[in-house]
């Protein structure tokens, strides 16, 4: 024990000095806990490095670190110390500015790829309001599948809540594709046209023919003013949701209510929009089987992997990457597959050979599930008018419901009432067994999209100079240590298949540490003075000498962790689903209401000022379509129910459950 004191400036004496121990001495296996002790090598940081960017967690870091060394005795750090690495070596960065790194790292990344495209807002303090980004995979797949968009901002991915917007399509593979994302402060109708507006200026001025969007009046205005002649529609889901909130008297109540169905406010706004929504109008637009942004909120539950409620935004925006890698990987796979296998036929008819060879694996399955159905028809032909020969069929032993064919013979032109071809792009049951009938063996080329066949992508995003490999992630000192431990564990598995082989290994390694330890460094060598994964936030000479600065966003402390990082309606976040089960194994579900809860985010009035945008070359595309004027039981192309049980009935979906 050694008691100092200090007596001049810079200058301390020791007053007392005890060498006796004045406690007792650790044990052999507890030595590791001592302070002195727990020191993390190099080896060690960059282990943890690399499993924290592929999203392991601290405690399963922990698991692999015990595992490599032998057992927990033999490890020198605990759990708590790698959190505690962790959290220092984010709070290192967040010091440099976290929307700093972040624009940084987007400057990097238009440097190294002129395909990449980012746009920012700031207040008029210089804080960063919204912000958005698209790579060029993402801008080339918007030029190939970009008719159908959706997004829905209420997913919260980040420490300042910010909402979380991905735009979300489906290729042909019918696999949901990123066409970019935002971050937003908040949700007001000046800030979605912001973000369209820069949407869709990043792609090449296109706007989607339909957009697909939850509803809400901002989102509603502003999409009627950027995208004019799109088809806008609601997603029928949420709106659904809604329906036993405003409506639960209705079960208890129907003869009243049945009366007063034109004073209910809530029914008299959605049956005004109701071309938006409910599927008897919405399937005479092409939306490539979308009708609900559930496929956009699949998308937020992958990014869960890679994202929590406490990610700074330049941890987000590396991390956005990563998964967006791993979803064009599947992409390739997709592909991989449709090229190198041989899809199973299960009828004789020519027209399925025909689709096995130009429909993706996924979209011929839909196909061919058609064409099998629709051997499960009865036909009646009912005229003939103006050359159209018009059907009538109905299952067999089912009389209703029945679907009406028009069939152009001499041009194979066929309509269906069921509307599937304008809706998904892919030929109805009903048709085909017209079809069928007909001797028209071979498919009509208006009926084959090609936003669904193998061929449908034009340009191929690994074609593209740096197009958003993860390397950029990288350090050149990370990518020495992977390749150094690849090896390493190779020579590890040959080193112990004898003793001899172990002996001798191990003091070739006792002999190539010592050579290491003496081999100087040249004034030439690339020398990477720690493991930092920050070189995505260097920038080139001319960067370097821009001035712009970015504050982060303000950010509210809050008391434990979120809740939830979805945004919920009034009606989720009163209720709470209790399970509880019987001696039987049954299952009851019992909600339990709280009071109306009420759902908002922070709306900040800002004045934007500034705003940096990089462009790039906009390309031209062409998209087609083919549709027909929907009729109703009425025959006129503007029917609609006319009772509230009849625009209930509309939402029922008869044509997807094998009528």
């Amino acid at each position: 024990m050694i008691y100092m004191s200090k007596k001049e400036e810079e200058k301390w004496v020791i007053a007392r000095l005890v060498l006796n121990h004045n406690h007792e001495l650790a044990s052999p296996n507890s030595q590791k806990f001592l302070r002195s002790k727990r020191k993390k090598s190099e080896a060690q940081k960059n282990l943890i490095d690399l499993l924290t960017n592929s999203g392991i967690r601290p405690s399963k870091i922990a698991s692999v670190l015990t595992t490599q060394a032998g057992g927990i005795e033999n490890l020198n750090i605990t759990g708590r110390d790698i959190q505690n690495y962790l959290s220092t070596k984010r709070q290192n960065c967040l010091e440099k500015g976290d929307a700093q790194l972040m624009l940084k790292y987007f400057q990097k990344r238009q440097s190294d790829s002129p395909g990449f495209f980012y746009a920012i807002q700031m207040d008029v303090e210089g804080h960063l309001a919204n912000c958005f980004w698209v790579d060029a995979r993402s801008r080339i797949a918007y030029k190939n599948f970009g008719d159908v968009v959706l997004f829905d901002p209420t997913y919260l991915t980040n420490k300042y809540k910010m909402p979380f917007v991905p735009f979300t399509g489906v290729n042909n593979h019918h696999q949901s594709i990123l066409f970019g994302c935002s971050l937003l402060w908040d949700e007001t109708e000046e800030t979605f046209q912001w973000l369209l507006h820069t949407w869709q200026e990043a792609m090449f001025g296109i706007s989607p023919r339909t957009i697909i969007t939850d509803q809400d009046a901002a989102i509603t205005n502003a999409v009627a003013k950027v995208f004019s002649n799109s088809a806008h529609h609601f997603c029928m889901w949420h709106i659904e949701k809604k329906i036993p909130e405003y409506l639960s008297h209705v079960f208890h109540a129907f003869d009243d209510f049945k009366n007063k169905f034109k004073e209910h406010i809530w029914l008299r706004k959605i049956y005004t929009i109701r071309e938006k929504w409910i599927p008897a109008y919405v399937r005479t637009t092409f939306c490539a089987g979308m009708s609900t942004t559930q496929r956009s909120e699949s998308m937020n539950k992958y990014f869960k992997d890679y994202l929590n409620s406490s990610t700074p935004m330049s941890v987000f925006v590396t991390q956005y990457d990563k998964a967006v890698d791993a979803r064009y990987d599947k992409v390739r796979e997709k592909d991989y597959k449709t090229k190198h296998s041989k899809a199973i036929l299960k009828t004789l008819y020519p027209m399925q050979d025909e689709a096995a060879k130009i429909y993706t694996r996924k979209i011929f399955q839909k196909f061919q599930e058609e064409l099998i159905q629709s051997q499960k028809f009865i036909l009646e032909k009912i005229e003939v008018q103006d050359g159209i020969h018009i059907y009538k069929l109905h299952l067999f032993q089912r009389e209703i419901p029945t679907h009406i064919v028009r069939l152009n013979l001499e041009l194979k032109n066929a309509t269906c009432s069921c509307h599937k071809f304008e809706f998904m792009g892919i030929l109805c049951r009903h048709v085909l067994m017209i079809f069928i009938k007909k001797q028209i063996h071979s498919l009509p080329p208006c009926y084959l999209l090609d936003r669904w066949t193998r061929y449908a992508t034009t340009e191929k995003a690994n074609d593209i100079s740096s197009a958003g490999s993860l390397a950029y992630n990288l350090k050149s000192s990370t990518i020495w240590f992977n390749n150094i431990m690849t090896h390493s564990l190779g020579l590890s598995e040959r080193a112990t298949r004898s003793e001899k082989h172990y002996k001798f290994t191990y003091q070739k390694l006792l002999q190539l540490s010592k050579e290491l330890d003496e081999l100087p460094y040249e004034d030439n060598d690339n020398v990477c003075d720690d493991q930092v994964n920050e070189s995505n936030n260097d920038l080139n000479s001319s960067e370097q000498r821009e001035k712009f600065s970015l504050l982060n966003p303000p950010c509210v402390a809050t008391k434990g962790r979120p809740r939830s990082l979805r945004m919920k309606s009034g009606l989720e976040s009163s209720q709470k689903v209790k399970r509880s089960s019987s001696l039987k194994s049954k299952r009851e579900t019992k909600i339990r209401k709280k009071g109306k809860g009420v759902s908002s985010h922070i709306n900040v009035e800002k004045e934007f000022n500034s705003r940096e945008t990089i462009i790039n070359a906009d390309p031209t595309i062409e998209f087609s379509a083919y549709s027909e004027p929907f009729e109703g039981q009425s025959g006129r192309a503007d029917s609609y129910p006319t009772s509230f049980m009849d625009l209930m009935r509309a939402t029922s979906y008869p044509y997807q459950r094998g009528f």
